[in-house]
């Protein structure tokens, strides 16, 4: 697999290079397909979406063609993806995302596109593909307070995510609140600020930008 399981999508300039080298094609020739479920059921300001699809067509001048899994049955999601280089997963609210990845089936199609496609997560988007924590969790960081059914995500990378460490919008998200949520977990979570972004790459798992928190067992690593 190749992924990138950023905290806020293409937020710095090293996160646009190492998609670049995961693809192996010119920056100008990649192809996009985005999946941009997961903010529907999110209340405010939504500019934070066009600001994640605008930094996919400023800095990548292929084709970009948003997929919604509502819309279409998944043959017709399969071959749209399948002309792209990059799947692209916007944030918002995780549970959510997760209950249309399996409603929709996509939850058992994406392992198999991963085979050839390189992902690229932004906030929700990346959460997804690692482990979950708690509602609780998710209720004190982040105030998600319905899980819409959902108990686990995708796990195909063993750890959870923690994106906006630090960030304005999410005062709550301090290392305090990630001890206090991650004492009762036995797992490991990243807290990503928003220029981190996991990195796995076949048998390599590594992270750019900022240091991130690391939490095992309730404690820092």
């Amino acid at each position: 697999m190749k992924l990138i399981l950023a905290s806020a999508g293409f937020y710095t300039p090293a996160i646009i290079e190492k998609c670049v080298h995961l693809v192996g094609k010119p920056q100008d020739k990649i192809n996009f397909a985005v999946i941009n479920e997961a903010y529907a059921v999110e209340h405010g300001d939504h500019g934070w979406v066009l600001d994640d699809l605008n930094r996919i067509k400023k800095n990548f001048k292929g084709n970009m063609e948003l997929v919604n899994l509502l819309a279409l049955d998944l043959d017709t999601v399969k071959k749209r993806i399948k002309l792209a280089d990059v799947i692209f997963v916007v944030g918002g609210q995780t549970d959510y995302l997760m209950s249309i990845f399996k409603k929709t089936g996509f939850d058992k199609l994406l392992p198999k596109l991963l085979e050839s496609k390189v992902y690229v997560g932004s906030s929700a988007g990346s959460m997804v593909i690692c482990n979950r924590v708690s509602t609780e969790a998710y209720q004190k960081i982040y105030g998600e307070e319905n899980d819409y059914g959902v108990s686990k995500y995708l796990s195909l990378v063993d750890l959870a995510i923690k994106p906006h460490l630090g960030s304005k919008f999410f005062p709550n998200n301090r290392k305090e609140v990630l001890l206090e949520v991650a004492k009762n977990y036995d797992g490991l979570i990243y807290g990503l600020h928003d220029d981190t972004a996991v990195v796995v790459e076949a048998e390599k798992q590594y992270t750019i930008g900022s240091e991130p928190i690391k939490i095992k067992g309730g404690k820092i690593v």
